[in-house]
């Protein structure tokens, strides 16, 4: 925190985390209310990762080759923008799902251009040396803002209603663009503008077939995306059908996942840089399957809020360590691409997302997050037992 540009990109990720998780609240609710159908929920909310998948290379490409922080500022006008279009499709009451659909696969394409370029600017800001630290702040960032959108959507939302709640997001993206603004460092720090970009491409394609550990690390980031992070497709038939506390219990629901992730990043941030990051993000993935198993048998809302508190604690360091791993098996040209084959794993999310609301539509939501939590705790121990690169990291 001692570098005056990490201080804004940090202040610039609260407000960009603020809008990203409060439109999660809203946008799930929303979609529940219109189809009632949780297969529909996960269908849109994997709309938002799709474009990862799609477009998380190229994304990494671009951040390699342009002004980073020209292109974080444009992102994040361009959320605010789309912001606008809901609150006013809202508002005018002519709201349909394919708007909500289309607007949301729009925002995703905006996010995986966000990724690669954020998390490559806090590299040229800090350092290597203060890699995982810097990542672990923008994360802790990125929860408080979760904590304040999850809160004042889910409170707007079922006060005043959907339209005034995207105004709040509106103003969130805003303030994103507006501290990025202030920072000094362009954050382009490679050769790779001079160019073409399907050379770039090109490079990457040839370090992730010669580098086994970079592709090991993209296939486990991709899998717990899958079996892992998919369970917030369930977090509003939750709320509303099973543990019966609306549109104010999913918003503290999702403001108290931020809150598991705050502790889990305060206790990494204390151990300084850590030595074993491969063996500790194993570990983080096995208690992560554990966490899920326990919100699967989950019948009080306080035992489902402390398993949602782990689960997310979890999940904010298998973020962190995957990322400052990624960028650490790469050479320094690369990391921008790197962090954008990063993207496109996590882009297979979407997978995920249809599977555990297909499964829930089938079989209940118990099932469904018994099914991927038991999948998890597989790829765990697994990983561990035939990976040793990993675990020596």
């Amino acid at each position: 925190m001692r570098f005056r540009d990490f201080r804004l990109l940090w202040i610039a990720g609260i407000f960009n985390s603020t809008g990203f998780i409060g439109e999660q609240v809203v946008l799930g609710w929303l979609v529940l209310e219109l189809t009632d159908s949780t297969l529909m929920v996960g269908a849109t909310l994997a709309l938002r990762m799709v474009p990862f998948l799609l477009l998380g290379v190229i994304a990494g490409a671009v951040a390699d080759r342009v002004d980073r922080r020209k292109l974080l500022r444009l992102v994040s006008i361009s959320m605010a923008a789309l912001s606008v279009a809901i609150g006013l499709i809202i508002m005018l009451d002519i709201m349909a799902l394919w708007h909500l659909m289309l607007i949301t696969f729009a925002g995703g394409c905006l996010r995986a251009m966000h990724q690669p370029a954020r998390q490559s600017f806090a590299y040229d800001i800090v350092g290597a040396n203060n890699l995982v630290n810097s990542l672990s702040y923008l994360s802790l960032g990125m929860r408080v803002g979760g904590i304040c959108g999850s809160l004042a959507v889910g409170f707007l939302l079922g006060r005043f209603g959907a339209d005034v709640a995207y105004a709040v997001l509106t103003a969130s993206y805003i303030g994103s663009a507006t501290a990025i603004n202030f920072t000094h460092s362009h954050g382009q720090s490679t050769s790779s503008a001079q160019q073409p970009l399907w050379q770039n491409l090109k490079e990457l394609g040839k370090e992730i077939r010669q580098n086994e550990t970079l592709r090991i690390l993209l296939i486990l980031s991709s899998s717990v995306e899958i079996l892992g992070f998919s369970h917030q497709v369930l977090l509003p038939v939750l709320a509303r059908d099973v543990l019966e506390v609306g549109a104010e219990g999913l918003g503290l629901m999702n403001a108290l996942r931020s809150v598991g992730g705050i502790v889990a990043i305060l206790a990494l941030s204390s151990l300084g840089e850590v030595r074993r990051k491969g063996l500790l993000y194993l570990v983080a993935l096995h208690i992560f399957g554990i966490s899920l198993l326990f919100l699967g048998i989950a019948n009080t809302f306080y035992f489902a809020i402390l398993a949602i508190i782990v689960i997310n604690g979890m999940g904010a360091l298998s973020d962190i360590l995957s990322q400052s791993l990624v960028q650490t098996v790469v050479p320094d040209e690369l990391r921008g691409r790197a962090m954008g084959s990063w993207v496109l794993a996590v882009g297979l999310g979407p997978v995920g997302h249809l599977q555990i609301g297909a499964l829930a539509s089938a079989f209940g939501v118990s099932m469904a997050l018994l099914a991927h939590a038991t999948g998890l705790i597989i790829l765990s121990v697994g990983a561990f037992a035939f990976f040793p690169k990993i675990r020596k990291l």
